[in-house]
């Protein structure tokens, strides 16, 4: 249940309406609440508030209805705006980061706002037709405020939208959500000497297949109720996908051991703990956010924009969520219960992994350009002077040495192809200075 209670916030998170739905029934609360508080409270026997009284209720009248209309036209050109951002950001860095704009909750409460102010004063209207023998004075004077606060939203509103487009702040917010991702999925610190195996102790006889019978990426698994049901069950069970991958109708999903000839039982509460959807989710997918920044490179260095300083800028947000995940222990991925009994194996977070799916693409598609090569050799040197793992600096020094290699096959300048193996040599450099920096186990 709390995997999908996560699942649809994070729903609620990257819906553009949830915070205007609130505001919009807090504005029709808010509305029938002061009509009613108006019926019972007379400003003019109030000393000090006279001068919010309302004599003409034709007056009062023509000032709600032109805050409605003038907010109304405000929330239009409002979300006109926003739609005209989003169409150039999408075709600029990719359409992953529609999904950032969407849920920014400034652009969110700002449409709100102006929505709620048009609601609102459309009821105070309705509520003077009703009881015209008063006027709500104390309701159109909120009405006022309204407006005013939505004078100064409409300016920070304008402010906020031109700022956010920048590439550096999409790729500092994006990096910046990289790295809350990972004090989330590795909460503690790397302190341990000693390395696990990467190859999970599995029973050697034959398994029994659960085939996945939808298809989708895999946006949530509820570990949790795997381990209850490989518990009840006395089965193990390996998960063959994980969080962002995408399943196939028919693709085998998870093996169990020992064999059963009858699963039926097991079949519909094990499918029933995956959680397919149309796009991906970064609720349990710490690869989310790569691929955003990765995106964005990807584009920068396409031969259409050639802007080698944005892929620069997202191989400084990649190099810094390795670096965190460099000091972070990395989970267990074989779940086993207190009798020590295997119950669940699932896809293991490694270093190498995020390492490749952070620069792998970028690699592949920078060779042809020496600043960039550069620039990531130069992150892999700082790389290397913060690994700890003997197994993050195999790979790291694999994936320095493969963009040396896809690099110098290039045509390249000599100076320019110098330059690279000296960035190269500086990685191998700091990888002698971090060792003798480490402790030796004794």
């Amino acid at each position: 249940m709390r995997t999908w209670l996560i699942h649809f916030w994070e729903y609620l998170r990257n819906s553009y309406w949830l915070i205007p739905v609130i505001m919009l029934f807090t504005a029709i609360a808010l509305s029938y609440s002061l009509l009613e508080a108006d019926a019972h409270i007379d400003l003019t026997m109030v000393r000090g508030l006279g001068w919010l009284v309302f004599t003409s209720s034709d007056g009062a009248r023509a000032v709600l209805s032109t805050i409605a209309a003038s907010t109304f036209a405000a929330a239009t050109l409002t979300f006109s705006v926003t739609m005209v951002t989003l169409s150039l950001t999408s075709s600029q860095f990719g359409p992953r980061l529609l999904r950032n704009f969407l849920r920014d909750p400034v652009n969110q409460f700002v449409f709100g706002a102006f929505i709620a102010t048009f609601v609102y004063c459309l009821l105070i209207m309705r509520g003077m037709g009703v009881a015209d023998s008063r006027i709500p004075s104390i309701s159109i004077s909120l009405a006022l405020v309204f407006v005013l606060t939505d004078s100064i939203l409409f300016i920070g509103f304008i402010h906020h939208l031109t700022s956010s487009i920048r590439v550096e702040r999409i790729a500092f917010e994006i990096g910046q959500e990289f790295i809350e991702a990972i004090h989330r999925f590795l909460p503690e610190p790397y302190t341990e000497d000693e390395e696990s195996s990467y190859a999970p102790s599995l029973p050697k006889d034959t398994a029994t297949v659960i085939r996945s019978e939808a298809f989708g990426y895999v946006q949530a698994i509820n570990h949790s109720a795997l381990i209850s049901l490989a518990e009840n069950e006395n089965i193990t069970i390996e998960l063959l996908f994980k969080p962002g991958h995408y399943v196939q109708p028919g693709a085998p999903i998870a093996n169990i051991w020992p064999y059963v000839h009858l699963k039926d039982h097991i079949e519909g509460p094990l499918r029933a703990c995956f959680l397919l959807g149309k796009q991906p989710s970064g609720e349990q997918d710490l690869e989310f956010t790569v691929r955003q920044l990765v995106q964005i490179a990807a584009r920068a260095l396409s031969p259409g924009i050639n802007d080698p300083f944005t892929a620069m800028t997202c191989i400084d947000y990649l190099a810094t969520g390795l670096a965190v995940i460099a000091t972070r222990q990395l989970p267990e991925f074989q779940i086993r219960n207190e009798a020590g009994r295997l119950l669940l194996v699932k896809n293991r977070i490694s270093f190498q992994s995020l390492l490749e799916a952070c620069f792998n693409g970028i690699r592949q598609m920078c060779a042809n350009n020496p600043p960039v090569v550069i620039y990531l050799l130069e992150a892999f040197a700082q790389l290397a002077s913060i690994t700890q793992r003997n197994a993050d600096r195999e790979a790291l020094a694999l994936n320095a040495k493969l963009t040396l290699d896809s690099t110098i096959g290039q045509n390249l300048l000599e100076h320019d192809a110098q330059a690279i193996k000296q960035r190269f040599e500086r990685v191998q450099q700091a990888f002698a200075l971090s060792e003798e920096a480490l402790p030796t186990k004794s």
